[in-house]
């Protein structure tokens, strides 16, 4: 890869230096789509995304649904099914227990779907999703105390993205005589899986034979329903007509995406996405109609509407509070109530938003300190003020500035002498591998922990913070050992002439997300007009090349009091992206800007 000299994102929020780093190409890789019919500009694209394979191009851009791995592979999984199909035929009660984010919340709506659609009477269902303040990640001691005196005799509970981790409050729930099912995706201690449950079903386990241990939460319950399914039918208890599980692609969609598992290096999650889109756009649930009203959607729903529209709305309430309302907004059948319940979603994102702004300017000053005084692996305590929903967002801002692996830490509201993290990381430090790393030398440090590649979570005690900080920075500063982290934004070169045909070109190669990520382009254009927009953190501008006039929205390009970065007449190089808006028929090119500097020479 080359290195373009730093520049300066220019947010309100003080200059950042980011280094614009053009992709290296595969030639292979650019020589092989061309001649498997890709234009040569989704070549270029490519061979900056993928390296050379056996297989086709096509069959890795666009996998089909026979290309997912087999789920008989996964661990427990014939077990799990045989617990869950003995409840569903037995008409015993059935618990679904998961986390309270955008994969938690689409597992429980796959979960409770498939089952209603299988004729298990609502009466028999109940759902538990843990409050991130109140009772923290997992199923944490104080979620068992809330589920043992609701809980009816000998219910079956299903967890999904959770459980992993937590054999202490499982042995409980088995010792109240209540059958344990775990899904999930998250690392499995090096003690191994919880022995109390009934069964668990991971693809990170050790014993896990699955070759993707990549997939998200969501689609490690789509997969056990699937096999519950198969497990009815095989009993007489389910016709061969029945709704399949794959009929709920379209929520696995969303939280593989939410979840930010990898798009590149993944068949699985890739033919999840592609499928579960086209499930979106062509047979929409009503939560989805209801998103097209609130963002007056005229065009196809693509990965980056799922990562930036849909996830954060149903992230929101999670993080503000109780996350059923996502999973009722999730299930509705009935367009008006789905659209009724994201209006409050729409308003809780909006609080959220709020709360992550101060959050994250504290961690910001935070960041700078740790930086000054050397630091690799960054972790920020928030303060008492610190807010446990938004954390997780607030780390993610520091990586993007800083391109640093990090942790910020909120108090526990119901157990001060706690604290909780999020964590998020680089494509070059593991988090969970770190995880184990600090459990191991560390035993008894973590209260609980658990995560995967790109991030994760933990609890600590509020007097071990110190030493936190210094395990979290010497384990990261291992791994850079040859240099030091930086913050960097790939680009694929400049398009001289941007159209609605790139943007039709780069939309045949969706779905994009971490380990695919949709293509960033860097130029030179004139500043025609400029204006704040939105709350007066956006700008809207019309920038020029030679003769041909472009629309360009920038998000986040100052603070809201803040004089405007760019002027008329000025020329500034810009990292940016293309896409089309569609109002009444008709498509309107619109680049949207990353990044500014502003060079000393003419467009």
């Amino acid at each position: 890869m080359s290195t373009v000299d730093p520049v300066d994102s220019r947010s309100g929020r003080g200059a950042t230096r980011i280094s614009l780093v053009q992709r290296s190409r595969d030639r292979t890789v650019e020589i092989s789509a061309l001649a498997e019919g890709f234009t040569s500009f989704q070549a270029s694209l490519l061979a900056g995304r993928l390296t050379a394979t056996d297989r086709g191009l096509a069959a890795v851009v666009a996998p089909r649904l026979s290309d997912l791995d087999t789920p008989h592979l996964l661990p427990d999984i014939a077990c799990a099914a045989s617990h869950i199909a003995d409840a569903v035929e037995r008409e015993r009660p059935i618990a679904i227990v998961t986390d309270h984010d955008a994969d938690g919340a689409t597992s429980h709506a796959i979960i409770r779907l498939c089952l209603v659609s299988w004729g298990v009477n609502a009466s028999r269902l109940s759902g538990f999703i843990s409050h991130r303040m109140k009772e923290g990640y997992g199923v944490s001691h104080a979620l068992v105390e809330r589920l043992l005196p609701e809980l009816q005799p000998g219910t079956c509970v299903i967890t999904a993205d959770q459980g992993s981790s937590d054999e202490q409050r499982i042995a409980l729930l088995r010792a109240a005589g209540h059958v344990i099912v775990v899904t999930d995706h998250h690392g499995v201690p090096d003690e191994g899986p919880p022995a109390s449950a009934h069964a668990v079903v991971n693809p990170v386990r050790r014993d896990s034979q699955f070759p993707d241990k990549s997939i998200a939460g969501c689609h490690t319950a789509l997969l056990v329903m699937a096999a519950v399914r198969d497990q009815l039918i095989a009993r007489g208890c389910l016709a061969k007509t029945a709704m399949r599980a794959s009929d709920f692609l379209d929520l696995c969609a969303v939280g593989t995406v939410a979840d930010a598992s990898t798009l590149g290096g993944s068949l699985n999650n890739r033919a999840i996405v592609r499928h579960g889109l086209k499930l979106m756009n062509g047979q929409p649930r009503a939560c989805w109609r209801a998103f097209r009203r609130l963002l007056n959607k005229q065009d196809h729903f693509v990965s980056s509407d799922i990562a930036f529209q849909m996830a954060p709305r149903i992230n929101a309430r999670g993080r503000l509070g109780d996350a059923m309302l996502s999973v009722d907004f999730l299930t509705s059948s009935d367009e008006e109530t789905a659209f009724s319940i994201l209006q409050e979603l729409d308003e809780n994102n909006r609080q959220r938003r709020g709360i992550e702004r101060e959050n994250t300017q504290v961690a910001m000053v935070a960041a700078e300190l740790a930086v000054a005084e050397g630091r690799v692996g960054l972790c920020l305590w928030l303060g008492d003020q610190g807010h446990a929903g938004v954390h997780g967002i607030c780390a993610s801002r520091i990586v993007e500035r800083f391109g640093r692996p990090t942790i910020c830490l909120s108090p526990v509201s119901s157990a001060p002498e706690y604290v909780t993290g999020s964590i998020r990381s680089t494509e070059r430090v593991h988090v969970r591998n770190v995880l184990s790393a600090i459990q191991a030398k560390h035993p008894n440090l973590l209260v609980g922990a658990g995560g995967h590649a790109g991030a994760g979570g933990l609890r600590v005690r509020r007097v071990d913070v110190p030493d936190l900080v210094e395990a979290w920075d010497r384990f990261v500063r291992e791994i850079y050992a040859d240099g030091r982290p930086e913050p960097r934004l790939l680009v694929d070169g400049d398009i001289e002439r941007p159209s609605n045909e790139h943007v039709e070109q780069i939309q045949a190669l969706e779905p994009f997300g971490r380990g695919f990520e949709a293509p960033v382009f860097c130029g030179i254009w004139a500043v025609n007009a400029v204006r704040a927009i939105g709350d007066g953190t956006h700008l809207k501008l019309e920038l020029s090349r030679g003769p041909d006039l472009y629309d360009a929205v920038w998000f986040g390009a100052k603070g809201a009091k803040d004089p405007l970065p760019v002027v008329v007449g000025q020329a500034i190089e810009a990292a940016y992206t293309v896409e089309s808006n569609v109002y009444k028929g008709a498509r309107r090119l619109q680049l949207q800007i990353r990044m500014v500097r502003t060079p000393h020479r003419d467009p």
